[in-house]
């Protein structure tokens, strides 16, 4: 497998193939360049599609069959050739529910432990806050940049 040298959005290997793709549809005319553009869209989705199958084989390997295997022979470590070391670590999968995070943030203040609750924003929900901000011709906090986009959208005739 390649290694990039990458932050943690893909930036620098994204910014070389979106510099490629300037390079190689740049000169295309507008007809041309919106058929390469369903090309990619589909490419896209198929890749989208493969990457479920792939994850799902994946987990079941990882979080089923090989941990039980390894538990059933009593294996605790082994190195393969090729692959590295195998072993089993413990994790925990967390899920608060919404509606009890008030009493779990109220346990948490009354025990001490209000530097674990941090206040975000769901991005999604600021996005759309903003647009409708903008479109009912009300001021945006100067604290949110806003960088207005025109993105070409595929839909079937």
């Amino acid at each position: 497998m390649a290694e990039y040298d990458d932050d943690e959005k893909g930036g620098t290997y994204f910014e070389e193939c979106k510099a490629a793709a300037r390079k190689q549809h740049g000169k295309l005319k507008l007809h041309a360049r919106i058929k390469m553009m369903a090309e990619y869209k589909l490419k896209k989705e198929d890749a989208e599609y493969k990457l479920k199958e792939i994850n799902a084989h994946y987990d079941v390997l990882r979080f089923e069959l090989v941990p039980e295997q390894m538990e059933e022979d009593g294996v605790e470590k082994l190195t393969l050739e090729g692959v590295g070391r195998i072993s089993l670590t413990g994790d925990l999968n967390i899920q608060v529910l919404k509606q009890n995070r008030p009493d779990l943030f109220a346990w948490f203040k009354k025990n001490k432990l209000g530097d674990l609750i941090q206040s975000t924003v769901n991005s999604s929900t600021l996005k759309a806050w903003v647009k409708r901000r903008i479109e009912d011709g009300k001021p945006v906090p100067e604290l949110i940049k806003v960088t207005p986009i025109t993105r070409a959208s595929i839909t079937k005739a």
